[in-house]
């Protein structure tokens, strides 16, 4: 039993000191808290979903979320094999696209980087993206051309925006700021979505005065939901760029206030201008004036005052509303809104942080050079994203993939392609025929708890 009282007074010396003991490394720190923000980022994938399923029709409600998770794992999985190595791989001084770190390999993790973690942060990052796109393709894009898109987008054609960006490559170098990706990864997949929806063209009789089909969301409720999840994780988004390590503590905290200030100034100005309009509320319009408001703020919410961050805000609100209205007089067919949140969004961030950076803004006496910089590095990813994501659309256009027939988009992609609709309603009257009995009973038990019930129709 003596070795019970071996620590007796005297025998042993006294503990060490809190103060004595040694500090986590600054770079664990970032590294850890990167990875947990690439953890989050995944989730807003949840958001996207939501906001995506809520304002399509309701028979095609499922297949939107199919495509959306489609996405995310094939975003991962070309990341791993491609994307990682040309945005963050070393391009041999062409200043193009990184050959090296594909599949994985030569990934390192030491005190002057972390690939694994850096892939993980970045991959969520892309999925984002390749979300965004997948809302212009709504209700008309076949699951074959999506999943093609989807690579060719997060492999290619976003990997080699990241480089020359994200990777500090030649138009960072040259002068071009983006904080986070309002333009490489937002403005980038609205000029995307933009495309596609142009070369998708409307869905049928969408425009056609003498119909009678509604084309309304089917839940406002779900958009107001996946926007608010889409909010917490920008704050993971924006924050986990910011290392202390090569910020101070003042950063960190700063980024977090203007993505807070942003998201809240966007969604309740939005909400006014709608009430103005047409004296009326609306849950759509509170809950895109946030998105648009991050997406805009996203150009340097780490070189702003917080009064800056209210105006972009403001800002995003009114051109959200703006656009929100002209783009069905001209026949675009945008169900999600990729256009005037993303698109129209993307670019007021990157041109007014021409005017409010704190380091090289013309409100701030550095004249009108970045203006000229952010200019040029719009139109280059324009120009970029537009003829890759063309050229890879009218190739799928041409083998007869690109865009779902017209039985399809008639009765619904949910039951045509996905074992029966979501939700179903009592009442429910489309232009989709009823199903005959004979099918019904080919079908058999396969339907059971997939939402398909013919009986109320």
């Amino acid at each position: 039993m003596g070795h019970l009282f071996r620590h007796q007074e005297g025998d042993a010396a006294p503990p060490p000191a809190l103060a004595n003991i040694p500090a986590p490394q600054a770079s664990t720190i970032d590294y850890d808290w990167i990875l947990i923000s690439g953890f989050i980022i995944v989730l807003t994938q949840v958001g996207f979903a939501f906001i995506e399923a809520g304002s399509v029709r309701y028979k095609n409600s499922q297949s939107i979320v199919i495509k959306v998770i489609l996405g995310l794992f094939l975003t991962i999985l070309i990341w791993w094999l491609f994307g990682y190595g040309f945005s963050f791989g070393y391009d041999f001084q062409t200043n193009f696209m990184g050959g090296t770190k594909l599949g994985g390999a030569n990934w390192e993790a030491n005190q002057f980087g972390n690939d694994y973690t850096n892939f993980v942060f970045r991959a969520s990052g892309a999925a984002i993206a390749v979300s965004v796109l997948s809302g212009a393709a709504a209700e008309r894009m076949t699951f074959l051309a999506w999943s093609i898109l989807s690579i060719v987008y997060a492999g290619f054609i976003y990997a080699g925006l990241a480089h020359w960006t994200l990777a500090k490559g030649w138009l960072t170098t040259l002068g071009y700021k983006d904080f986070s990706g309002a333009g490489v990864v937002f403005f980038a997949a609205g000029v995307a979505g933009l495309v596609v929806t142009v070369l998708l063209k409307p869905r049928r009789f969408r425009f056609d005065p003498n119909t009678t089909l509604q084309f309304q969301r089917h839940s406002p409720i779900y958009i107001a939901f996946g926007s608010i999840l889409v909010f917490a994780g920008w704050l993971f988004y924006n924050g986990g760029i910011v290392a202390q390590g090569a910020n101070s503590k003042y950063t960190q905290g700063l980024v977090a206030v203007n993505t807070l200030i942003a998201g809240a100034t966007g969604g309740f100005f939005a909400f006014i201008i709608r009430y103005f309009q047409y004296e009326t509320t609306s849950l759509v319009a509170l809950s895109r004036g946030i998105v648009s408001a991050l997406v805009a703020v996203s150009a340097a919410t780490d070189d702003m005052k917080p009064w800056t961050a209210f105006i972009y805000g403001l800002l995003a609100a009114v051109f959200y509303s703006v656009l929100a209205k002209v783009i069905p007089k001209v026949h675009i067919d945008d169900p999600v809104e990729v256009v005037p949140v993303f698109l129209g969004n993307g670019f007021l961030g990157i041109f007014l942080s021409a005017f409010f950076d704190t380091k090289a803004g013309v409100f701030y006496g550095f004249g009108a050079k970045l203006l000229g910089l952010q200019l040029l590095g719009l139109l280059i990813i324009f120009v970029w994203v537009a003829f890759f994501v063309l050229i890879t659309l009218l190739i799928l256009k041409g083998f007869g993939v690109l865009r779902i027939d017209s039985e399809t988009e008639s009765v619904g992609i949910d039951k045509a392609q996905c074992l029966g609709e979501a939700i179903v309603f009592a009442n429910q009257i489309d232009e989709a025929p009823l199903v005959p009995k004979t099918e019904l009973v080919k079908l058999g038990n396969s339907q059971i708890g997939s939402g398909f019930r013919p009986g109320f129709r």
